[in-house]
C-alpha cells in the first residue's frame, strides 16, 4: 500500500485553516500517488487544544470540518486526528479519535486508547479512553489505527512504572492488523528523537508489520514538536523519513522493498538551536506579534537569546536595549554592539544610572560600596521597567533571556530581568547556551568570542561574578540534570557531582525556595524532559525536612 505521512503545523483553535492544510497536503499526497494520507493527532483542533475543549462549539465546528474533509473526495484516503463526542452515557464527554475519511464517508473513527497524565500532558481530563480498538478494513488491508501514547505501552519510552493495564498493538496484532499506524502529536525534548526511532524500530521487528508513525511539528505554546515522522518495514528498517522542526510530506510503499534510510541528527548545538528557532517563531506567529525586544548586556544568555530572536523572526524584527549602570564595563557595551552588528539588529544605549539614583533617593537610601542585594534588584527592576515600556511603545514582545541554572537557584529579579513574554531559554542550563552559542558561530563568528570566553557576570556590583554565588555552572548543571530531570536522592547526587552531602542539601533547598518566582515566570519552551516551565507541580510553601531527613 502506497502511504504518505503528511507532517505539519497546526494552530490551535484555527480549524479552519488546519483543514486547509489538511485539504494541501492531501492533494499534494494523491498527485504522488498515495492511497492513503496519515495526518498527526488532533491535527483539525490542533494541540493541545486544552480547555477550548470544553466549550461544544469547538467540538462541533472540528466535526463539521472533518466532514467537510470527507465531502471533498480527493483521491486518497485521509486518516486524520479529531475530536468527538463520546457517545456513551458513562465516562468523560469526549474521545480523542483518529478518523478514516475516503470516497466522500467517513469511514471510521477509532479512539485513543491510553491517556497520558503525566509530564505536561493531562488528557485524562478531557477524554474518555476507548473501550476497545478493532482494525480497520481498507484497500483488502487490515489497518491498526492508534494514537501517541497507544503505542508506547511495555516499551521503555515510557516511565519506568507500568501505567497501563492493556496494550493496543498487541490487541491489535491478535485482532490480525497487517499495518499499525500511529498518528501523533509528540512534545520534543533532547534525545526523544533517536529514543523514539529505536523502540519503534524494535517493535516493528518484534510485531513483524510495518510502522507507519506521523509526528505533528511546529510548536504551541511552551510545546515544540520536531516532526520526524518516519515509516518502518516489517524488519525495522528505515524506509522514509521526515524532516526535523519543518512541514514535510513523505511516500513509502509497504509492499514493495524499499531503499534503507538513515536516521541522521544534528549535533545537540544544533539541535536546540532548530528547536527554539521554531518555538521563538510560532509564538509570536500564532499570538499575531511579528516584533520583538530584549535587554543586552554583553553576556552570553542575552547574545544567544538575540541570536536566536533574528533568526527566527528575521533581524528586522529584533530591538536590542543596552541599559549600562555604574557597574557595567565598557567592554560589555562593545560586545554588546559588536554582537548587535553583526546580527543586524537595532540597538540603543539607554543608561540606567539616573532612574537608579532616582530610585535610591525616593526610598531614602543612601548609597552603600557594598552594594547589598536590594540594590542589585533595583539595577534589574529599572532595565525590565525601560524593557516593558519599550514593548508598549513598539508594539513588541519582550524577551527575557535568563536560563534554567539561574532559574533552579532563584539567581533572576523578579520584575526584572523576569519581566516579558517569553522565556526563551529557560529549559536550558549554562553548558547547553554555550553549546547553541558554538552552533551558531559555526559558520562564523556571529557571537563575539569575547562573550563566549568571558566568566559569566551580572555586572550588578564591583567585580561581580555569577561564581561568586553559585557553583561552577558544570556542577551546578549536573546536579540539576540529576535532580529535576533525574529525580535522584541527596546522595546519589552527591557521589555523581563530586560535591559533598552539604553542598548539595544547601543547593536543594535553594532551588525548591526557589518556587514562588517560577510560579510568575513568563511562558517557557521546553526542550528538556523534565522543565520548570511545565510538567513540574510543585507547592510553594512547603516545608524542605523531605530534602535532607531520609538522604
Amino acid at each position: 500500500m502506497k502511504i504518505a505521512v503528511a507532517q505539519i503545523n497546526p494552530k490551535v483553535g484555527d480549524i479552519e485553516g488546519n483543514l486547509a492544510r489538511v485539504k494541501k497536503f492531501s492533494l499534494a499526497a494523491a498527485s504522488a500517488g498515495a492511497e492513503l494520507t496519515v495526518f498527526p493527532e488532533l491535527a483539525l483542533t490542533g494541540y493541545p487544544p486544552l480547555d477550548l475543549l470544553e466549550n461544544e462549539d469547538f467540538i462541533k465546528a472540528n466535526l463539521r470540518a472533518l466532514k467537510k474533509l470527507a465531502s471533498l473526495k480527493i483521491k486518497t484516503a485521509i486518516v486524520v486526528g479529531c475530536a468527538d463526542f463520546n457517545h456513551s452515557p458513562k465516562g468523560k464527554a469526549l474521545r480523542n479519535c483518529a478518523a478514516l475519511v475516503a470516497g466522500g464517508k467517513i469511514l471510521a473513527l477509532r479512539a485513543k486508547s491510553l491517556l497520558p497524565a503525566y509530564g505536561v500532558f493531562d488528557e485524562a481530563r478531557y477524554f474518555e479512553p476507548a473501550a476497545e480498538n478493532l482494525p480497520v478494513v481498507f484497500n483488502g488491508r487490515k489497518l491498526g489505527l492508534t494514537i501517541c501514547e497507544d503505542i508506547w505501552a511495555g516499551t521503555e519510552l515510557l516511565p519506568k512504572r507500568l501505567l497501563y493495564r492493556n496494550n493496543p498493538v498487541e490487541t491489535l496484532c491478535a485482532r490480525k492488523a497487517e499495518i499499525i499506524i500511529n498518528i501523533s502529536a509528540s512534545p520534543y525534548y533532547y534525545g526523544k528523537t533517536a529514543r523514539r526511532f529505536a523502540v519503534l524500530s524494535g517493535l516493528a521487528k518484534k510485531i513483524k508489520k510495518p510502522v507507519i508513525y506521523a509526528n505533528q511539528t511546529g510548536a504551541n505554546d511552551e510545546l515544540i514538536f520536531d516532526g520526524n515522522s518516519f515509516a518502518l518495514d516489517a524488519k525495522g528498517r528505515l524506509t522514509a523519513k521526515a524532516r526535523s522542526f519543518r512541514e514535510d510530506l513523505i511516500l513509502t510503499d509497504t509492499g514493495e522493498k524499499t531503499a534503507r534510510v538513515e536516521f541522521d541528527l544534528p549535533s545537540k548545538g544544533a539541535e536546540l538551536g532548530l528547536a527554539l528557532t521554531l518555538g521563538i517563531r510560532d509564538y509570536f506567529l500564532k499570538s499575531g506579534h511579528s516584533k520583538a525586544v530584549l535587554g543586552l548586556s554583553g553576556g552570553i544568555d542575552s547574545a544567544v537569546a538575540a541570536a536566536l530572536a533574528a533568526r527566527a523572526l528575521g533581524p528586522g524584527n529584533v530591538e536590542a536595549l543596552l541599559m549600562p549602570s555604574a557597574y557595567t564595563s565598557a567592554r560589555s557595551v562593545s560586545d554588546a554592539l559588536a554582537l548587535a552588528g553583526n546580527l543586524g539588529i537595532k540597538s540603543e544605549i539607554l543608561p540606567i544610572k539616573n532612574i537608579y539614583s532616582a530610585f535610591l533617593k525616593t526610598l531614602g537610601c543612601a548609597r552603600n560600596k557594598s552594594v547589598p542585594l536590594y540594590m542589585q534588584n533595583l539595577q534589574a527592576r529599572a532595565r525590565g521597567t525601560l524593557l516593558m515600556a519599550r514593548a508598549n511603545i513598539t508594539g513588541a514582545l519582550a524577551l527575557v533571556t535568563g536560563n534554567k541554572s539561574e532559574i533552579a537557584v532563584g539567581y533572576c529579579t523578579l520584575y526584572g530581568d523576569t519581566a516579558g513574554a517569553l522565556a526563551l531559554l529557560a529549559d536550558l542550563v549554562k553548558e547547553d547556551v554555550y553549546a547553541v552559542a558554538r552552533w551558531l558561530n559555526s559558520t562564523g563568528e556571529l557571537i563575539p568570542l569575547s562573550i563566549i570566553n568571558r566568566p559569566p557576570t551580572a555586572e550588578l556590583k564591583p567585580g561581580q561574578k555569577d561564581s561568586d554565588d553559585l557553583p561552577p555552572y558544570k556542577i551546578l548543571d549536573r546536579v540539576i540534570r540529576l535532580y529535576i530531570e533525574q529525580n535522584k536522592n541527596p546522595a546519589a547526587i552527591a557521589a555523581l557531582s563530586g560535591l559533598g552531602k552539604k553542598t548539595v542539601i544547601a543547593l536543594l533547598k535553594r532551588i525548591e525556595s526557589s518556587e514562588y518566582k517560577r510560579k510568575q515566570l513568563p511562558t517557557g519552551l521546553i526542550v528538556s524532559e523534565k522543565s520548570f516551565c511545565a510538567g513540574r507541580k510543585m507547592p510553594v510553601t512547603k516545608t524542605m525536612d523531605f530534602i535532607s531527613r531520609h538522604s
